[in-house]
């Protein structure tokens, strides 16, 4: 697995979008109900979707919130393990301002934890080093207002 990044909206085809998501301080993970474990939201953009469209629906579809700001933070080129493809995603940062109502979903509820849950569907150790860098970024935005 190889993953290259890029400053956000760097690269013109987007496939998959994922939200990094905060309410009151705390990180918001989603139960996946098959997995029977904890990731954030995130999800492939649909045709005629724009990567902000799709962040806003994924989030919307897996955790029921709609009241947040929304901004992307880097771009990424995620080369598959049998190096037979790829594809583009975006990451983006959700501040929740207010909950809504968890549409019926692969997602069973939402948590809210300090960091990573110990049950996170994928690689913990890059989610956390993913966090960090999500924190070393809006600590900069703000510093910069």
């Amino acid at each position: 697995m190889a993953i290259t990044e890029y400053p956000a909206e760097k690269l013109d085809t987007i496939e998959f979008v994922v939200i990094f998501t905060r309410y009151q301080n705390k990180w918001v993970y989603c139960w996946h109900k098959y997995r029977q474990s904890f990731e954030h939201p995130a999800g492939h953009v649909e045709a005629n979707e724009t990567p902000l469209e799709a962040a806003k629906r994924e989030l919307f579809e897996e955790t029921g919130i709609r009241d947040c700001d929304i901004i992307p933070l880097w771009d990424y080129t995620y080369i598959w393990e049998n190096s037979k493809g790829s594809n583009n995603g975006r990451v983006f940062y959700a501040k929740v301002n207010s909950l809504g109502s968890l549409p019926e979903s692969e997602m069973e509820r939402i948590e809210f934890f300090d960091t990573v849950p110990e049950n996170y569907t994928y690689n913990r150790e890059d989610e956390i080093r993913d966090i960090e860098k999500v924190e070393r970024i809006l600590k900069f935005e703000i510093s910069c207002i």
